[in-house]
């Protein structure tokens, strides 16, 4: 198994695929730093996400008054000053469209093709198959959000100085706190790419999956009358949020209980499909 996830490693290093994901993270870090406030991808928002607990009214109606990043940037830094790098961090909803990159890089090419067949055909077990493809992914994943993370408090201390930035030990404590989720959404894409093992359907339904999730909640919220905020907790884009504010050690857990129930049910699923199925 070892050998299967260092040729893994070593294919996944020699493609495009993670450079492109690094690429990507980049950008959409590096934006965020610029304009100093917090974009995502996504359809709920929380304090964290729109900005809204960053600024006070005064200044959050100046900053409604203009289109212009330099003039947005000056505004902001008359300010008191915030922990951006650590809002920036709340919005690492981002970094599931990167994990989708990675898991097609090391997974989902492989069903589509033959090569699954051919290293099944060897020595090697559907079991330790699967548990090496998730280890690696579950490894470059972990291994983006630390790059990810780090990366934003360094190069938001170096451009936008040390009031906008956060103690490297909250910095520490946000990741560890959004590691477990994270897992347990890892867990959700290998389970969908062993069920759809096609490239094209794999993109075609694990792209729009959050924001489609997010539509179905509000959905539901409305037509059982639930008060949205009450589902919205446990939405993966609000929680990777709210695990950088304040949560309380009751939430925390939640958020980790949440993530084993992930990780294990979505494992034992991916896994039971494909040990039952047949690799064409």
């Amino acid at each position: 198994m070892i050998n299967m996830i260092k040729a893994d490693l070593y294919r996944v290093f020699r493609g495009k695929g993670i450079y492109l994901a690094i690429l990507l993270a980049i950008i959409m870090a590096g934006t965020s730093i610029y304009v100093m406030q917090p974009g995502y991808i996504g359809l709920t928002s929380s304090a964290t996400t729109s900005g809204d607990s960053m600024v006070d009214d005064e200044t959050g109606l100046e900053l409604s008054a203009t289109n212009s990043i330099s003039k947005t940037r000056k505004i902001l830094k008359e300010t008191g000053g915030y922990p951006l790098d650590s809002a920036i961090i709340g919005t690492n909803v981002n970094l599931y469209y990167m994990f989708i990159i990675i898991v097609v890089g090391v997974l989902v090419t492989d069903l589509s093709h033959s090569t699954a067949k051919n290293t099944l055909s060897s020595a090697i077990s559907k079991k330790k198959y699967y548990l090496s493809k998730l280890f690696t992914c579950c490894l470059l994943c972990i291994g983006l959000v630390l790059l990810n993370n780090y990366g934003i408090y360094i190069f938001n201390r170096l451009i936008n100085g040390a009031k906008f930035t956060s103690e490297i030990g909250k910095i520490t404590k946000d990741t560890l706190l959004q590691l477990p989720i994270m897992c347990g959404i890892i867990s959700l894409l290998v389970c969908m790419a062993f069920l759809l093992r096609k490239t094209a359907a794999f993109n075609a339904v694990s792209i729009p999956f959050v924001m489609a999730f997010q539509i179905v909640i509000m959905g539901v919220s409305v037509l059982l009358s639930i008060k949205s905020s009450h589902i919205m907790e446990y939405e993966y884009q609000f929680m990777l949020s709210n695990l950088v504010t304040d949560a309380s050690f009751s939430y925390v857990m939640k958020s980790i209980t949440l993530a084993i129930i992930y990780i294990v049910v979505f494992n034992m699923l991916g896994y039971n499909v494909f040990r039952k199925s047949e690799i064409k």
